[in-house]
């Protein structure tokens, strides 16, 4: 008992230590911050409008110095009579034919029809190498590829025909390349 006691003496004793100890402190006097005045509004003019100028008199027309006049004169006289129109039955001669502009081409690509045959061999080279192509045993996904190939073969085709040299060889070149990593498998 003696001990039941003390003990509660102790947390008695300590209890009322940490409540004394629990008190906060006071933040240190610091001086007050001194605001510095607004500064004084400066309101400048507006602008002055130029004065107009004085309106001055019409001038008085200036007399050429030059007899010779500008433009040279027309020296046929004016025709007055309508000219006859020829009865004869001469037909007019047709008109000259229309000669379309040069194609315009970045320097260093081939003719039109030089650049055709070489697009023509590549998407040839392309469709041997597709066709050499066993699809036995292909997954679903290496038949669509396959497949895919064979869309971008024909879409080559028809831009070589409509002259998409560029496009007609990107194309040819991918089936070229996929050809090749289908039959490598």
């Amino acid at each position: 008992m003696k001990n039941v006691i003390l003990g509660l003496s102790v947390l008695v004793g300590a209890a009322s230590a940490a409540c004394a100890s629990a008190s906060a402190k006071a933040p240190p006097d610091r001086p007050a911050l001194e605001v510095p005045a607004p500064p004084a509004k400066v309101v400048e003019p507006s602008p002055r409008p130029e004065p107009q100028p004085e309106p001055v008199q019409d001038l008085p027309p200036v007399q050429p110095t030059n007899s010779k006049p500008s433009r040279p004169a027309n020296r046929e006289p004016a025709r007055t009579d309508p000219k006859p129109e020829a009865t004869t039955t001469e037909a007019a001669p047709p008109p000259a034919p229309v000669v379309p502009a040069p194609q315009l081409r970045q320097p260093g690509t081939p003719e039109s029809g030089e650049a055709a045959k070489q697009v023509q061999i590549i998407i040839d080279r392309a469709a041997k190498s597709l066709d050499s192509v066993n699809t036995k045993g292909f997954t679903k996904a290496r038949r669509a590829v396959y497949e895919n190939a064979r869309g971008l073969l024909t879409q080559a085709q028809e831009a070589l025909k409509k002259s998409d040299f560029d496009n007609a060889k990107k194309l040819a070149d991918k089936v070229e390349s996929t050809a090749k990593e289908l039959g490598g498998r």
